[in-house]
């Protein structure tokens, strides 16, 4: 399983983009997701042809719900233009039954427009597909049920699944052969949504989590942390691969 790179670095990727993407290489990483702006910013194919000459792949854009409602073509576009392997769909209220089967609806018809294309829709998971529960089930598992394993995939986030109080070893599991990539993200505290930590100094799960995602076939282990805590950007990039080494776990 290859670790890959989110965020974090953001505002230095802004600054410097090759230069930040080179050390972020350096540290050991093999992929970076989210960075088609600046792929997409003059020659395409020789930014991709320098991206992967540091040693990185490009591993996924983005895009919102209402984007792949409203705009599909455009976000089509975008991830065919840079060559991306998935598309990752983020935040739903995930709150009703109906709305979860609108959701469904939706993204199988936009996954098998990108399974032509040879790429696959992923949905990104938050805490609140865990806490909802739908007839005794939850909300993340009625949307699994009601998509296509051929057309909807997931990146399963394990940080927010263990804040929405699920193990995410056992989502994993379920889900097994149906999430080509996880984001790797630790919180200080489980109780506390906004309690971001450096990878390995928290209350996840991290270790049970990248086991399953070996044993399920998982391809990416994406770090991620949304918010910096003590550490600076590039300390925290460093520390969370590291412990990640430390422990066996790439």
């Amino acid at each position: 399983m290859k670790v890959g790179l989110i965020g974090i670095v953001g505002a230095e990727a802004k600054a410097d983009f090759w230069g930040t993407m080179g050390r972020v290489a350096e540290i050991g990483y093999a992929g970076v997701e989210a960075t088609e702006y600046a792929l997409l910013d003059g020659d395409v194919a020789a930014n991709l042809a320098r991206f992967r000459a540091l040693g990185l792949d490009f591993l996924t854009t983005s895009a919102s719900r209402e984007d792949l409602r409203d705009r599909f073509d455009d976000v089509r576009a975008k991830a065919v233009a840079v060559k991306s392997p998935r598309i990752s769909v983020w935040w739903s209220p995930a709150d009703t039954k109906e709305g979860l089967l609108r959701d469904a609806e939706l993204y199988n018809t936009a996954g098998a427009k990108l399974a032509e294309e040879g790429i696959k829709l992923c949905y990104h998971n938050h805490d609140q597909e865990f806490r909802n529960t739908i007839d005794g089930a939850y909300a993340l598992d009625v949307l699994a049920l009601n998509t296509d394993p051929n057309a909807v995939y997931f990146t399963i986030d394990i940080g927010w699944v263990a804040i929405g109080g699920e193990d995410p070893a056992r989502v994993l599991r379920r889900l097994k052969g149906r999430v080509p990539a996880i984001h790797v993200k630790d919180f200080a505290d489980l109780s506390d949504r906004g309690s971001f930590t450096t990878v390995g100094t928290g209350a996840v799960p991290i270790a049970d989590g990248m086991i399953a995602a070996r044993e399920t076939g998982v391809e990416w282990a994406v770090v991620e942390q949304d918010k910096l805590r003590h550490l600076s950007a590039w300390d925290t990039v460093t520390t969370s691969f590291l412990n990640l080494k430390e422990q066996g776990l790439v």
